[in-house]
This record gives structure tokens, sequence and C-alpha cells, in this order.
């Protein structure tokens, strides 16, 4: 396949591994060029400053599971951190690892401990792969969500060592139920303590019996769990395949067996196969990626500078069907087609017309007030192909102008990375 131009795959960086940029800032990216992007976006000093940054406030989100204004506000402000972030790659990540390593408010519901879950996943998403692991295992969140809090040395839950096995590491056909068995009672013990608002691990509850899993021998806590997964063969190409399809739209065979031998030999640095998987797209024609409606939106608030009001845009996006801190199951979003259907193409029509109401930039506005759909495309950082026919005679018969510009936040182009 062909390679992009230098133009195009800086705007397909942006939009694939971050949240898209505003036409002032693209022009400066472009300057840059792929190569100095894609530099600057896995700095380890600005991915570490931006993990430590914190859009919450603690006392806004109080250990209580009936505040229902904590969980809005929880919400929300992720909402607009990911539109005001300046490290987009960490916190595109962070929405990557959400959908992956799944937990929901609806279960859990303390708005304080999903919170801190995403507070992991801020400062732990490029990282090494066995720390966020193990770090996930004992998050308190994730300890109520799929249950390990509740497994004991006599009664051991098998729901986490489950997942953590088919959804999270290995995939499936990769352990057995003897396996899933062995983990459980490993695992069992970790418990939260609504009380203090702390983990703890509780001797008496854990069943300490060396255990064969995953065909070691003498697992039986925490830490032999984990470093059996991470010697297991199945890890690297399942992590790589993972990455491969959200940024990349594809799991090209191929592709992912070089990233995930390149993954292993880094001792599992998620920040070096994501360099890897980016630098690949970018060398490549890239597989189109359907976005979701959060990921979708983000982009066009980001692109067009627009001071969305995040009450409204909560709701329609709960109506589109994908509500940060709240994915449907454990397997998280479903992807591609599926964003297509009616309830949620209707409810992406009233969120563009939200975002193009609350546009403030000018260079996407006077493009949106032109006739030249070609510039539009550009402001909206779309590459150089710009919009197909049909695309360009919609824009043509849409008035100029904001509504114009809803017309384009909904194009094939724009929803397809």
């Amino acid at each position: 396949m062909l390679p992009m131009d230098e133009r195009d795959s800086v705007k397909w960086l942006h939009r694939r591994a971050g949240f898209g940029l505003p036409p002032a800032q693209m022009r400066a990216a472009i300057e840059s060029g792929f190569a100095g992007e894609l530099d600057r976006l896995l700095d380890p000093s600005a991915v570490a400053a931006a993990g430590a940054a914190d859009p919450w406030d603690d006392e806004s989100l109080p250990y209580d599971p009936m505040d229902a204004p904590s969980r809005r506000y929880a919400i929300g402000r992720w909402i607009d951190a990911m539109v005001a972030t300046e490290q987009p790659l960490v916190d595109r990540m962070t929405w990557l690892w959400h959908g992956h390593f799944v937990s929901a408010i609806d279960k859990v519901r303390v708005a304080r401990l999903m919170v801190d879950q995403i507070r992991l996943l801020r400062s732990a998403g490029l990282g090494d792969l066995r720390n966020l692991v193990r770090s996930l295992t004992i998050d308190a969140a994730m300890l109520i969500y799929l249950d390990l809090r509740t497994s004991t040395d006599e009664v051991p839950n098998e729901n986490y060592s489950r997942e953590l096995l088919e959804l999270f590491t290995l995939g499936e056909g990769n352990y057995s139920e003897d396996d899933v068995q062995a983990g459980a009672a490993a695992l069992s013990g970790w418990n939260f303590d609504r009380g203090g608002g702390e983990v703890v691990f509780r001797e008496r509850r854990h069943d300490d019996q060396l255990q064969t899993y995953l065909g070691v021998d003498g697992v039986h806590d925490l830490d032999t769990v984990i470093d059996a997964v991470m010697a297991h063969p199945a890890l690297p190409t399942f992590i790589a395949s993972t990455i491969c399809e959200e940024l990349l739209g594809e799991s090209d065979p191929e592709l992912v067996a070089e990233l995930a031998s390149g993954f292993a030999a880094s001792g599992f640095a998620v920040s070096d196969l994501v360099r890897a998987a980016l630098t690949a797209g970018a060398e490549r024609e890239a597989a189109p990626l359907v976005l979701g409606p959060l990921p979708w939106l983000v982009i066009a608030a980001r692109t067009t500078a627009a001071r969305v009001e995040i009450p409204q845009a909560a709701l329609l996006l709960r109506v589109a069907g994908q509500l940060p801190m709240l994915p449907p199951n454990v397997a998280g979003w479903p992807g591609g087609a599926a964003w297509f259907n009616a309830g949620s193409l209707v409810a992406r029509a009233n969120l563009a017309a939200l975002v193009a109401a609350d546009a403030t930039d000018v260079d996407v506005l006077a493009a949106a007030e032109g006739d030249d759909p070609a510039a539009l495309a550009d402001a909206l950082g779309l590459p150089s192909a710009g919009f197909d026919e049909q695309s360009r005679a919609a824009l043509s018969a849409a008035p100029a102008g904001r509504d114009r510009l809803a017309i384009a936040l909904l194009t094939p182009e724009f929803m397809i990375a």
C-alpha cells in the first residue's frame, strides 16, 4: 500500500492518536512534521505531566453511592478534559483502555472510584503493561465491577479471573477453565473498605495454596498471577492486535506479529508499541476507522473550538450509545457499522448542531461561510482528498455558515478517521 504524504500523515496522526486540532494548531503541527509530532505526543516528560494533571476536585466526589450529582460531575469533567487536553495521546490512550479494561458506573455506583480508575489509566496508560494490569486488578472500581472483592478462600469468584484472561490479556482459546479457577483462588482476599475508601488485602480470606496456572506451578497470589499472565506467549499478540484495531482500524496479521515481537522485546512498554503502530500506519494506506460518538464529538469540539454545554452533550451521548463511564457490558462498546444505527445517527445530528452553534474558530467559520468544500475540509483537519461528490452536494445544498458546518460534521469523511 502507498504511504500518505507528510501533510496527510500529520492530520491522520492527530485524528487517530489524539482528538484533532483547530486549523492554526494543525498548520503548526504540519510544519513540525509527522516524526516531530509523534515525538511530541510521546515525550516522556509531557506524558508524565499530562497524566499528573487532574481535572477533578475530590470535594465534589464523596464516597456516596447515592450521590447522583457526583456522577454527572465526574463524567462532565472528563469530557471537558478531553476537549481541552494539551497532550491528546495521553487522553486518547486513556479512552482506549477505558473501553478495554472495562468498569461501569452503573454497577460501581461511587463516582469517586470511577474517577480514580480513570486517573490510573491517565497516569499509567502509556507505561509498563505489567504495572497497568497489576494496578487495575486491585483497583477499587474493578474489584466492585467484576466482583473480585467478594472472592474468598471458601467461595472464590471467577468473574475477574475469567475476564483478565479472555478480554484483557490473552483472548479466547488461550486458557482453560482450570486456569480461571486457579486464578480466582490466587486472587482471593482483596476487598474495598467503603468506610476508609481504601483497597485492603484480608489474608484470612485468601487461599494461599499453590496453584498450576497457565502452565506455571506455584502461583498463589496477585504478583504470581500477573507474572504468569505476562509470560504467556499469547499476550503480546493480543495486546498488539488491540492497539492496531483501535488506532489503525485493522489487525493485519503480519503487522500485528511484527508489533508483538517488538512489544515483547521492549519489556511491554506501551509507548513503544504505540509509536511502532502509528509509524506503521503512516507508512501505509490507513484502513478506515469509524469514530464512536465520544471521540467524534471531542474531535468536532476541538477542531471548531466549540464551547459545548456538557449536560446537554452528555444526554445526547447517552442516546448515541457512548457515554463515558457507562459501557454497555464488560466487552466495552461496539465499533464499526454499529455506530450507524438510526438512533445513534439522530443523536449525532443533534450533537453536530450543538457543536456548530457553539463553534468559535474563525478559520472554520469562514470556511463554512464560503463555497469551497476543499477549504472546509482542510479547516476541519480532513485529508487532502476532502469530501466526496455526495458530501459536496449535501454541503452545497445547506445554508452557508453554521448549518453547513453541522452538515460537514455528519459527513462520512468526518465521522470516519
